[in-house]
Order: C-alpha cells, then structure tokens, then sequence
C-alpha cells in the first residue's frame, strides 16, 4: 500500500528512526512494525494477516472510514484509505493518539 501522511512532523515520526524514538519512546518499536505493515498490505482488510502484531479494526461513529492499530493499551495508529489511482491502495496516516 502506498502511504501518505497529514502532516510533515507526522510523517517524520512513521518515517525517521530518530524521530520515531524521540517523540514516541517505548512506542517506537510497534510504530515501525506497523508503517512496515501499512507497507507491505494490499488493502486495509489485509493488515490482519500481514501484520504480525494484528489488532487492526475499523472505527465507528464520528472515526467512521477510519482504520485503527494498536501500539499499547491506549495509542493507536489512526489511519484513512484515500483516493485510490487504478492498482494502487493509498492510506492517510491521520495521527497517533490515546482517544479512549
């Protein structure tokens, strides 16, 4: 799958292993196994079997259309499928965030 990013500082975060470990500490190991996931998935329905950390599951109500994985008991990797070109699977990483 081909991933874009909301913003610069986020897609810094999911992209750069310095970063990653600066801002997200203990997280930093589940964010790379997660963007190598996104990566390597077909679809957003595939991540379960591509990902070897699973727990990916789409949100409802207002996050409707929204993909969420879990990096711990709280943080998640909130993520969006976007406009697909033909053959290619495009997802929106929207943010990290605790929302519960």
């Amino acid at each position: 799958m081909r991933l874009r990013y909301s913003s610069r500082q986020l897609e810094k975060e999911c992209t750069d292993e310095r970063g990653m470990k600066r801002r997200r500490g203990a997280l930093a190991a589940k964010l790379r196994l997660r963007v190598n996931a996104l990566e390597v998935a077909e679809s957003m329905t595939d991540l379960q079997a591509v990902d070897p950390l699973g727990k990916w599951h789409p949100l409802t109500a207002d996050r409707a259309g929204r993909w969420a994985g879990r990096l711990s008991a709280n943080w998640r990797l909130i993520v969006e499928p976007a406009g697909d070109e033909p053959g290619m699977v495009t997802a929106l990483v929207i943010d990290i965030e605790d929302y519960h």
